[in-house]
Formats: structure tokens, C-alpha cells, sequence
């Protein structure tokens, strides 16, 4: 269960807000996303994207809507074994693939199980995301988004705004690493945060900034239908959905 935060999700939220900062806003998601794959055993959020981060009234990102996440298990785990022959709960790949602009390719492609470096490569998409304003692949028709994937392609982002809100070549460094293709090579939310952090404030940034709240709109603002994980208050308590994807 959320409070009710009038700002929204986070991709009306830069639109409406476009001196906020950014990076800011990413480093935040980062240290969420941090916190569940850091619990034990990791929990997985399964849907990452810009529409799925509300903005606190204090203009502060948190991860909401949970109903895709899972906890993740490792192979040769208590679990895994004392799970024995039993078959492992189906994954949810519908939901998944509906949202293939930000779906890692090994989920989307190879039907493997999501991973926290299926979040990581995500988390890839939502900066692009968050730092242009537009959605991934934003030129391209559904139908020739998947190409793109299989062949491992995005084009950066080089307009000027983009550039102002934070997308320099350090960034870029990192969204790309957070893409690999194998993800083992993918940094870990806390490598993510860790980069993040040591970032320069975006030249767009406006020292007079505060956040624009909306009015009590239904459509634009997110109540309790959705929990949420403001980063930093990990003394809280958050239940988790306790599905297991085992391996």
C-alpha cells in the first residue's frame, strides 16, 4: 500500500517538471531496485518503466506496482532443493513480452526465467526513458521493435535536451553496460548506484526547482492500488507477493 501521490508517475512527471533533476530521479529507482535485489532471497520487479515510478509530493522516485515480481532463486539453493522433482510455478511472460520496449532479450528471446540482471537491462531502458522523455524505440511501430532487440540496436539519443537532462557519454557508458547481452557482464543495482551518484547534476537542472504538483486529478495521480518503496527508508515494512520462480 501506497499514500497517495498526487505528481504521478514519473514519465508525465519530467514532462510537466522538465528542470528536474534527473539523474537524481534515477539514482533513487536505482537505490530501490537495490534494496529488493539485495533481500534475501532477491526479489525481482519484473516491470520496470517510467509509468510504474510515482513521484512523492517531495518530488522523490519510488517503485511501485509489484504484481510482476518475484522472488528469485539460485540454482543448488535450499530451495531449489528441497523443492526436489516438483514443477516450478509457470513465469509470467505475457505480461512480460507486453512490454517488450523495455524487456531484457533473454526473457523476450530465449524464454528464460527473469533474473535481477533482467531488471538491470530495464533499468537501461527507463534511463533512456526518463532522460529523453520518450518512450524506447520511440520512432519505431511495435512490429519493428523486436529486430532491433534480437540485433542488439538502439540509436543514441543525441538532441540537445537529452544531452542537458544527463544523457552525456558517462551515462551512455552505463545505460550500454546495463545492456549487454549476457547477463553476467551487466553491473548490479548497487554498481548502478555506486555510478550514479558520482554523476554530474544535469546542466538542465534549475537551482529554483520545486515540484509541480497536480491537482486532485483521478487519472494523474496514484493511490494505494499500487505499493510502492520510497529508497532510503528500508527500516519500513514492505510485503512482498512470495512467488517463487525457481530456476
Amino acid at each position: 500500500m501506497s499514500p497517495l501521490m498526487q505528481n504521478g508517475a514519473a514519465d508525465d512527471f519530467v514532462r510537466k517538471n522538465p528542470d528536474v533533476n534527473r539523474v537524481r530521479l534515477l539514482v533513487q529507482i536505482a537505490q530501490g531496485l537495490e534494496y529488493m535485489h539485495t533481500r534475501n532471497p532477491p526479489v525481482i520487479h519484473g516491470d520496470l518503466k517510467a509509468n510504474n515510478i510515482l513521484i512523492s509530493d517531495d518530488g522523490s522516485a519510488c517503485l511501485s506496482d509489484f504484481g510482476h515480481s518475484r522472488t528469485h532463486v539460485e540454482p543448488g539453493s535450499e530451495l531449489t532443493v528441497a523443492a526436489g522433482g516438483q514443477r516450478a510455478p509457470p513465469p509470467v511472460t505475457m505480461a512480460y513480452h507486453a512490454n517488450f520496449r523495455w524487456g531484457a532479450p533473454e526473457v523476450l528471446l530465449d524464454g528464460t526465467r527473469r533474473t535481477p540482471a533482467s531488471d538491470i537491462f530495464s533499468l537501461g531502458r527507463l534511463k533512456v526513458e526518463l532522460l529523453t522523455g520518450k518512450i524506447p524505440f520511440p520512432h519505431l511501430t511495435d512490429y519493428k521493435v523486436m529486430p532491433k532487440v534480437e540485433a542488439d540496436q538502439y540509436e543514441r539519443p543525441t538532441d540537445s535536451d537529452a544531452i542537458a537532462y544527463g544523457l552525456d557519454d558517462e551515462m551512455w557508458v552505463l545505460i550500454t553496460e546495463c545492456w549487454s547481452r549476457d547477463p553476467l557482464r551487466r553491473p548490479s543495482a548497487s554498481q548502478v548506484v555506486e555510478r550514479l551518484r558520482r554523476m554530474p547534476e544535469p546542466a538542465s537542472v534549475s537551482p529554483s526547482w520545486t515540484p509541480c504538483v497536480a491537482a486532485d486529478e483521478g487519472h494523474n495521480s496514484s493511490s494505494s492500488s499500487k505499493m510502492s518503496i520510497t529508497p532510503g527508508t528500508t527500516g519500513s515494512t514492505v510485503y512482498w507477493p512470495m512467488v517463487v520462480d525457481l530456476p
